[in-house]
């Protein structure tokens, strides 16, 4: 099986390296996964060629060499590394047996015509540090207290906060009170547009008016 990779693409789609590159110039996390790949080799026996962009080397470095049993090649002037890897892929007797590392979408359309297989650097990276730890579990990109769960200080910090929490539900500072008059009284069920009578009943001066009413009609009555 043939690996080819793509040198800075690898290295600034790791975060892992990525964030190194910073700290110190490009050519130390070159060095270093250059090692990390030729070691790879001497575990896994693959073919492996790593393809760097030219333009971002010392002129003094030649454009094709051979580090620890891997191939390493630097794109000549005016081609860059994307170029140089289609032209390695074209040239491939036997595609299938061919894993191409980026994250380049141009060079996946290529590769892919070609027949070759797609490997993500994220993926190559945590393969290759399986291997070198012998199957122990790899550091991941990830916060670490996401699986370890927070540290003991951070669970002092929360277990004070919480502790300082209200055991019991706040009493409401608005009390609500009746009005003078109306306690132990139920509301009028009644509709405001129709007669107060209708379910309280008449008042006493009401009932006295109408039971002189309706004896003024009887005594009418007899009269006629």
């Amino acid at each position: 099986m043939l690996i080819i990779i793509d040198g800075y693409n690898f290295i600034f789609t790791v975060p892992a390296l990525e964030k190194h590159v910073g700290i110190n110039r490009i050519e130390p996390v070159r060095d270093y996964i250059i090692s990390l790949f030729s070691k790879y080799k001497e575990e896994k026996h693959y073919d492996v060629i790593v393809v760097f962009d030219g333009t971002h080397t010392q002129t003094t470095l030649p454009k094709r060499q051979t580090c620890s049993g891997i191939t390493v090649i630097y794109s000549k002037s005016g081609i860059d590394a994307d170029t140089e890897i289609k032209n390695i892929t074209s040239l491939c007797q036997n595609p299938k047996d061919v894993h191409i590392v980026t994250y380049d979408n141009d060079i996946k359309r290529h590769v892919r015509k070609c027949g070759c297989h797609i490997v993500e650097p994220k993926a190559m990276y945590q393969e290759i540090l399986r291997i070198l730890n012998n199957g122990a579990e790899t550091p991941s990109d990830e916060p670490e207290d996401k699986w370890k769960g927070p540290s003991e200080d951070d669970a002092k910090y929360w277990k004070d906060i919480f502790k300082n929490l209200p055991s019991e539900e706040t009493t409401p500072s608005v009390i609500k009170t009746e009005l003078p008059g109306t306690k132990g009284k139920k509301k009028s069920p009644h509709n405001m547009a129709e007669p107060r009578y209708k379910y309280q009943g008449t008042s006493e001066g009401e009932t006295e008016y109408w039971v002189r009413v309706f004896k003024n009609i009887e005594r009418n009555e007899h009269q006629d």
